[in-house]
């Protein structure tokens, strides 16, 4: 079943889910979000508005490594 993306509601590409944690606290606390869908131009755009540039790196960098993975998969089959 193709999923959607929650933006636009083309097909979905990518989930993404924020895991969000206590820091300098003795027994952390973590959460995680439920998975959004997005599809490859919404993901883009996402990353384009996000307004810490260390989130926005992170995010790139996870983007970029999932996107080379894709592509070598791709190719290997």
């Amino acid at each position: 079943m193709q999923k959607s993306c929650s933006n636009c509601s083309e097909s979905a590409c990518f989930s993404l889910v924020a895991i969000i944690s206590t820091v300098g606290v003795s027994g952390r606390v973590q959460k995680s979000s439920p998975a959004v869908l997005f599809c490859d131009n919404c993901l883009r755009e996402l990353r384009e508005r996000l307004c810490s540039d260390k989130l926005q790196e992170a995010v790139n960098s996870a983007y970029t490594e999932l996107n080379q993975r894709l592509r070598e998969r791709s190719t290997a089959q």
